[in-house]
């Protein structure tokens, strides 16, 4: 499993993006990369949902969003 730090760009954290969007957690534009907004918005996620609130996307948070069975898989 990749372990995406800020900065980090991939296909994978747009999808991320759009997922926290439609949560209601991310109000930014769709920029692929892992950036101070995305990560804010996954913690703010993690700890509505009683998740370790640690900005890290983890198996558990994947799983949580949905995206484990839309075939994310590959962030850490």
């Amino acid at each position: 499993m990749e372990l995406f730090t800020l900065g980090t760009s991939s296909k994978d954290i747009k999808r991320l993006q759009e997922r926290l969007q439609e949560f209601g957690y991310y109000q930014g534009e769709f920029t692929s990369t892992l950036d101070e907004a995305t990560q804010n918005s996954l913690t703010n996620f993690q700890e509505a949902n009683g998740l370790a609130a640690d900005g890290t996307v983890g198996l558990i948070t994947l799983n949580a969003l949905g995206l484990l069975e839309l075939g994310l898989t590959d962030v850490g």
